[in-house]
């Protein structure tokens, strides 16, 4: 081999080496979601999306922005703690999803990474967890304003919507308990799962921010919805 081919070689081999480290660098973090298994499995797959809005669904600003309720309310931080313990709180006789028997991965992404996320896992149900605002003051008290709001695409979707709006609904303050077809939904548009986008109550008047704050009291409804949809599997 001349010295001026392993020049050449050298040379190609540290150009290759750079473009690989610039891509790693550019590349997206893998998101730490999480999986949760029962002890016995009855077959089905869930996942839990938390809120995490980014310019993909049209919230500019970068990723995982939270919206604000009342006081010191946070969405995301809502989220969390809503999906964590429908899947492994304890409720005397309200059973989550793991007692349920159901495999859970919860997302912790922006929306593309837990799309992503739940089509690689084979998730049989996929549900975004959010809690829904509007312009308004804390203290508006009509109940008929509010409510579970649940966002559908497709017929599956809609089935699924409404036993959630028959077990999660009657537990949250409002009583405007809905369900809507929304077709510019990414987290409903661009899964394989079966997808049901849950608006657990409205965080802007102090009732619903006050209810949502206590997750211990209503998360099993996320179980019981799941269940009533897939009929007990």
């Amino acid at each position: 081999m001349t010295t001026n081919l392993r020049r050449f070689l050298r040379r190609a081999s540290s150009a290759l080496l750079a473009v690989i480290l610039t891509a790693v660098a550019l590349a997206p973090p893998a998101t730490a979601d999480v999986d949760y298994n029962p002890g016995a499995w009855n077959g089905k797959r869930i996942y839990l999306s938390q809120a995490c809005h980014d310019g993909n669904d049209g919230v500019p600003g970068g990723s995982c922005i939270t919206n604000h309720g009342c006081r010191d309310y946070s969405e995301n931080a809502q989220s969390y703690a809503t999906a964590l313990h429908a899947i492994n709180g304890v409720q005397s006789k309200r059973l989550n999803l793991l007692e349920r028997g159901y495999r859970v991965r919860r997302g912790t992404g922006t929306l593309n990474q837990n799309v992503n996320s739940s089509n690689n896992y084979g998730a049989d149900l996929h549900v975004p967890i959010h809690s829904n605002a509007r312009d308004e003051r804390c203290g508006n008290t009509t109940r008929s304003n509010h409510g579970t709001l649940m966002m559908y695409v497709s017929t599956a979707g809609r089935a699924c919507a409404d036993k959630f709006v028959r077990w999660f609904g009657p537990g949250s303050p409002g009583t405007n308990d809905v369900r809507s077809y929304r077709s510019n939904l990414g987290e409903l548009n661009n899964t394989n799962a079966v997808a049901c986008y849950l608006e657990m109550e409205f965080h802007t008047w102090k009732k619903g921010r006050d209810w949502l704050l206590g997750e211990q009291n209503y998360s099993w409804r996320v179980g019981r919805s799941v269940d009533e949809y897939l009929r007990y599997p």
